[in-house]
């Protein structure tokens, strides 16, 4: 918030137009709450496509019109060389951190069959294109593509119902991603555990309906719809998890 606030000042008493980094949507929410308290200010997002989950806001006065160019995005279509196979989500944000790019300045990556495409801030674009070789053990090649260029995968998802003891994050993401209850408290207790985009270190926390639970390294899943609970007490829990 405090950075945001920042941002607001910088545009509103000094004048500049600022750019934010790609930000997820709880933070997007967070700079349109802020920003909405300047009758005068601006925040339109773009994240490349519509529907995307990571955008970059641009705040600024309401009498700057917003350009496309402003929000500063570039494609990279990335396919894999001869019969390396496909590429994951996880290889291809992990291959682009290891680049020692900071997080926030990735967007949405898209993974199709044949290749997939990344989103990313203008201003690193031209050092990946330099230096990204590799995923995991594939070799890749690499390069910018438009917009319009952009193919959007089909979003399959999947649902199923678990029964658990409570609602508690940690007896969910123990029975979504089958690991042990001790070994669900752990992580989230480390810090691997986010609840609508906001990482969490209380395993005890209640989920409710509509709640968005990620475990890095495991995934990511939704609580669709509490069912009630079973004869023995048991809580009924319909979740949705990308396939």
């Amino acid at each position: 918030m405090e950075r945001v606030l920042d941002w607001v000042d910088r545009a509103a008493n000094r004048g500049r137009p600022v750019r934010t980094p790609f930000l997820d949507p709880r933070e997007q929410a967070i700079v349109e709450a802020l920003v909405g308290r300047n009758g005068e200010l601006q925040s339109p997002s773009d994240g490349g496509y519509q529907g995307a989950e990571r955008r970059r806001c641009w705040i600024a006065p309401r009498w700057i019109p917003p350009k496309e160019e402003a929000f500063g995005l570039s494609f990279l279509s990335i396919r894999t060389k001869g019969r390396s196979g496909e590429l994951s989500h996880r290889d291809v944000l992990g291959s682009l951190l290891g680049l020692g790019i900071k997080r926030e300045m990735v967007g949405d990556i898209l993974i199709l069959p044949e290749r997939c495409f990344a989103i990313v801030a203008e201003e690193i674009a031209e050092y990946v294109l330099l230096h990204l070789t590799r995923i995991g053990s594939k070799s890749v090649s690499i390069e910018l593509c438009d917009r319009n260029e952009l193919v959007l995968p089909e979003r399959q998802t999947k649902q199923w119902t678990v029964s658990v003891a409570s609602l508690r994050v940690d007896a969910l993401v123990s029975s979504v991603f089958r690991l042990s209850r001790a070994k669900a408290s752990e992580a989230i207790r480390s810090g691997k555990c986010r609840i609508n985009w906001q990482v969490t270190e209380d395993p005890s926390r209640l989920l409710e309906e509509g709640d968005t639970v990620s475990l890095r390294g495991w995934g990511r899943f939704r609580v669709d719809v509490v069912e009630g609970k079973t004869k023995k007490g048991r809580v009924r829990v319909r979740v949705e998890q990308p396939k």
